[in-house]
């Protein structure tokens, strides 16, 4: 979907927006930019805001068309309690409206953002998250029907107060919408089936994206996995006719004073191996490849945007879990590139097996200052933290301080979670140097502890991604299916690290 963002300043009063959209709270103030507009309607505005229920977040009225030339539509969304809206309500808010004006066949919409403007925000901050909003909000994946989605949202106008500069909110226009494009990138690819987003597909796209973002690519096939030892990633791949790809994206400054490093897990589909899954859902173990593609997605980003002093390595193993006569059985024993043994006692626990062999990787290849990995990983931590919240684990405060934060910017939910290291002791395998599973209890943590074992002393964090990013239903600014949750926290999560 071509979608375009475009700032625009100046007196509204005259200009020519097809829909212009204004937030209404429980107060039912116009904003005061509305008033001269509001007298030539002959106070039709302020006759449509008492309207009690219109305050309620998402609740839509578009004003009727005036006879005079100038603007043709207002149209109030509900933000409800004025003092409880965040960047988040703005967000939520112009997704709802978005959505709402694009099955009116409108395809512009234009936001006043300074009326916008939550009680602790700034004009800046509620831009992006207007655009965010509008822009992840009107989304649809359509790539595979016959007859495609015509009702589309193709340019996001945003009204700066009077006295803006235009030029001083363009790097602002240019970030948001490079990270939004990743946002979307992720989502038809998670959406994509596995007959068609296969591993090697996959490198492809690698491709593709290192060309666009000016980055290097190497891509390890099986047999140069084997060379360097990888036997656990290896060991997840033998069921399937697909051939493993080992993907290396690196985004090199000249001048650089840290290294991160971010492993992706993306397991093409996961059927559970000879662990099988059960049926129901099962396809959308489609997605299990999140955590890759949202890494591949956010190189992109890194690689158009450029952060200063920080050479930052996307690593993605990419393979299909399968049963067949050839896969891993349980019972087996495997050996990483660490050289660690690992007795599997589930496949169906299989992206730690894949990840271990990422890290290692990362760790020898590059010796970097951060490592991050992100994963749909477990169940449990959907258990733990329900549907829109990942959980995180780490030793390392500025790591955390800088999720934190980039969940704050994007309103992508974190959680850190404990890395309890008496809960290691389930990991211990009678004849291995550790084993893939331990209780179901605290299941989430026992996989952070494993993949702990291959980062050596690197500061490191582990990001389990398996709730917020696939939504069994619509959301304000998510769509049903992949949310896309991921490149633009891990994007604003690097550039903390960089500051």
């Amino acid at each position: 979907m071509d979608f375009t963002a475009k700032l625009y300043s100046g007196k509204i009063t005259g200009t020519k927006y097809h829909v212009l959209v204004v937030p209404i709270f429980e107060d039912r103030k116009l904003h005061p930019e509305l008033k001269e507009i509001d007298k030539a309607w002959k106070n039709e505005l302020t006759e449509a805001v008492k309207d009690e229920a219109l305050t309620s977040l998402g609740e839509l009225y578009i004003a009727p068309t005036p006879l005079a030339k100038g603007l043709k539509r207002v149209a109030f969304v509900g933000m409800g309690k004025r003092n409880e809206c965040d960047l988040e309500t703005v967000r939520r808010a112009a997704g709802l409206a978005a959505n709402s004006l694009r099955k009116r066949e409108i395809p512009i919409v234009t936001f006043l953002a300074e009326a916008f403007v939550p009680p602790e925000g700034d004009v800046e901050s509620t831009c992006r998250a207007l655009i965010e909003g509008a822009r992840l909000g009107s989304y649809t994946f359509d790539q595979f029907k016959t007859e495609k989605e015509t009702n589309v949202i193709s340019t996001a106008e945003i009204h700066l107060p009077g006295n803006a500069k235009i030029r001083d909110y363009v790097p602002m226009l240019n970030e948001v919408t490079t990270l939004t494009t990743s946002s979307i990138i992720t989502r038809d690819w998670c959406n994509t089936p596995a007959n068609l987003a296969t591993p090697t597909h996959l490198s492809r796209l690698a491709k593709d994206i290192a060309k666009e973002a000016s980055l290097s690519v190497k891509i390890l096939d099986e047999k140069a996995c084997d060379k360097l030892g990888m036997g656990a990633f290896l060991g997840v791949s033998k069921g399937s006719n697909e051939p493993p790809q080992f993907i290396i994206l690196d985004y090199k400054p000249t001048k650089y004073t840290k290294t991160i490093v971010m492993v992706g897990k993306a397991i093409t589909f996961d059927s559970g191996g000879i662990s099988l899954k059960p049926g129901k859902d099962m396809h959308i173990m489609k997605g299990d490849k999140g955590g890759g593609v949202a890494v591949l997605a956010t190189m992109r980003a890194v690689g158009l945007l450029k952060p200063k002093k920080v050479r930052v390595v996307g690593i993605i193993p990419a393979c299909e879990n399968m049963p067949s006569g050839h896969a891993t059985k349980p019972g087996d024993i495997i050996r990483t590139m660490s050289g660690k043994s690992i007795e599997v006692l589930n496949t169906d626990a299989e992206g730690r097996l894949i990840m271990a062999d990422g890290l290692e990787y990362g760790r020898i290849e590059y010796n970097p200052d951060y490592m991050i990995d992100v994963a749909t990983l477990t169940g449990a931590c959907v258990i733990a933290l329900g549907e829109q919240i990942a959980g995180y684990w780490t030793d390392f405060d500025i790591l955390a301080d800088a999720m934190n934060a980039a969940g704050e910017v994007t309103g992508e939910k974190v959680w850190r979670m404990p890395l309890e290291m008496e809960y290691d002791d389930q990991l211990k395998s009678q004849c291995a140097d550790t084993q893939n599973i331990g209780k179901r209890e605290g299941g989430a943590i026992t996989a952070a502890l494993f993949l702990k074992k291959f980062v050596g002393d690197i500061q490191w964090l582990h990001l389990d991604i398996a709730g917020p990013f696939w939504s069994n239903e619509n959301r304000p600014y998510t769509p049903k299916g992949c949310t896309g949750y991921g490149p633009r926290l891990l994007y604003n999560f690097v550039a903390k690290l960089a500051e």
